[in-house]
């Protein structure tokens, strides 16, 4: 039996198994978590909208995400996939082809407007 696409969407994009421990993966590690081939995978998350080649025309925050799962606890988790999941839907539905979402301001990723070039939020 295959995971859920919001299963497939917490390990692929976030680094959350199913036990909402982190760790991060690429797709061969993904795929040999859920022991498939890295074929079946990349079908898997294509039939479910969560490829990368989709991903990037989704206007989603999603490396936000992703820094976020890295500090959850495995009790938080199921509200961060929960959240991350549905605001990927929500924008999902917006998804425009012409458009290349998927570069990040690294100087703010969190989206609240700091940018600074004297400190930075991991030194505080």
């Amino acid at each position: 039996m295959h995971p859920t696409p919001k299963a497939l969407f917490a390990l692929y994009h976030l680094g959350l198994d199913a036990s909402g421990a982190y760790k991060f993966r690429n797709l061969a590690q993904c795929a040999r978590h859920l022991q498939v081939d890295t074929q079946l995978l990349q079908a898997l998350l294509a039939a479910a909208h969560i490829d990368s080649e989709t991903v990037g025309h989704v206007d989603f925050a999603l490396s936000k995400w992703h820094a976020n799962a890295q500090f959850v606890t495995p009790d938080g988790a199921t509200t961060l996939v929960d959240e991350a999941w549905n605001g990927y839907q929500e924008a999902l539905k917006r998804m425009d082809k012409s458009q290349f979402f998927h570069s990040v301001n690294y100087d703010d990723v969190w989206g609240d407007g700091w940018n600074s070039d004297d400190d930075n939020r991991g030194n505080r």
